[in-house]
């Protein structure tokens, strides 16, 4: 897979105070310090190399990325070992056979991953301790699996191996009917099942990596998702089918840092394959589409913040005009409950309207489990507000 996007780097990165913080680290536990002695020679001889050129690939950033779980790894094996007596033993994931697709930042485990994993563990003898977050790309090099890749590392291994349930470890009580800091009487969430939950990673939902419900859903797999401040909270499980409950919606889930996108062409009208033309472009440049609206003779879309976005529009612009509007997020309230329950979508929004809070898109999936609305930022912890003391309070 070619390497693309190199960063310049205008802060040179510095090996010795990761080196410093890992020895601080080993001496605590009372560990040697050879225990990590290979992979901080790695470390620093990478980061010289990234300072020589001057740049960093995908490929390069996700290795510098990679060391801090490898380290972890050995350390923690290392301690259960020595402090506990279980006879623990560090393999990477690589080492044990998740392979990826190679797409450095945000790679996919190749299907026969779960395979190489469950023949590897099987034949080891002790607890395996194991990386999160890392895999091997088919040229070799270490892929990273994106922005909470290690509960997605979890349910790829639960899945393998056949586990009874995967227990994801975080610093809230499960997950939650919102952001806490937001709404403050936000409480903790007893069961969910993986489509809600999925929704709510996709929309951005922090607790959990939005490919986390794959592997768990395609192989019947529970998660748990617990507190590691709370560890007596039983936390939020997440099955197949939830138990039966009374609440109408489950969650509110916020992502920042959306653009919205409205292309404007008479060419629509009566033309087939518009659409298709401007979701080819759309892939062109790798841009991730949450939301799609259309008119007659318009089509809006949102987005993440892309650093691509410029060449998107002049790209788009073929096809007709283009608006740009940024500052946006988006707002998602999900509850399977919800399906079939006249004027649901009529109460969220009347409790924005109510405080004054306009509206640029709002979509229901055809499965009825979610709704999402687009606003702007500077509305957003007024409308997750709003909506939470409508809903749960």
């Amino acid at each position: 897979m070619p390497v693309k996007n190199y960063r310049a780097l205008t802060n040179p990165p510095a090996p010795q105070a990761v080196i410093d913080l890992q020895h601080w680290i080993l001496d605590g536990l009372g560990l040697p310090r050879d225990l990590a002695a290979d992979l901080l020679t790695q470390y620093a001889q990478l980061l010289t190399g990234i300072n020589m050129l001057g740049e960093m690939s995908p490929r390069t950033l996700d290795a510098v990325m990679s060391f801090g779980e490898r380290m972890s790894c050995r350390v923690v094996a290392a301690v259960l070992t020595k402090e506990f007596g279980v006879p623990a033993k560090a393999l990477t994931a690589m080492e044990l056979g998740l392979r990826t697709d190679g797409a450095h930042g945000n790679a996919q485990p190749d299907e026969n991953s779960y395979h190489h994993v469950r023949h590897r563990v099987k034949n080891e003898d002790g607890v395996v301790i194991t990386t999160g977050f890392i895999g091997e790309g088919p040229d070799g090099h270490i892929t990273t699996l994106g922005r909470g890749g290690s509960d997605y590392s979890g349910t790829i291994f639960g899945a393998a191996l056949g586990a009874s349930e995967v227990q994801i470890w975080t610093d809230v009580n499960g997950v939650m009917t919102a952001d806490p800091k937001i709404a403050p009487l936000a409480r903790s969430i007893p069961a969910l099942t993986f489509a809600e939950a999925a929704e709510l990673a996709w929309f951005g939902a922090k607790v959990l990596h939005p490919a986390t419900m794959l592997p768990a859903m395609k192989y019947n797999i529970p998660v748990r998702v617990l507190n590691t401040q709370h560890p007596d909270h039983p936390g939020t499980l997440i099955t197949s089918h939830s138990s039966a409950s009374d609440c109408l919606c489950k969650s509110i889930a916020h992502r920042k840092n959306v653009i919205m996108l409205t292309i404007t062409s008479p060419r629509m009208l009566g033309m087939h394959g518009f659409m298709a033309q401007v979701f080819a472009a759309c892939d062109r440049h790798e841009l991730d589409v949450h939301m799609i609206a259309t008119s007659e003779v318009s089509v809006s879309l949102t987005t993440p913040r892309h650093d691509n976005i410029d060449k998107v529009v002049a790209d788009l612009r073929t096809f007709g005009e283009v608006s740009v509007e940024r500052d946006k997020s988006l707002l998602c309230i999900v509850g399977e409950n919800m399906a079939g329950v006249p004027g649901v979508a009529s109460r969220i929004v009347g409790a924005l309207a109510e405080n004054h809070i306009n509206l640029r898109m709002i979509s229901q999936g055809a499965n009825e489990i979610n709704i999402a609305l687009l606003i702007a930022t500077a509305d957003l912890d007024r409308a997750i507000a709003a909506l939470h003391r409508n809903i749960f309070e």
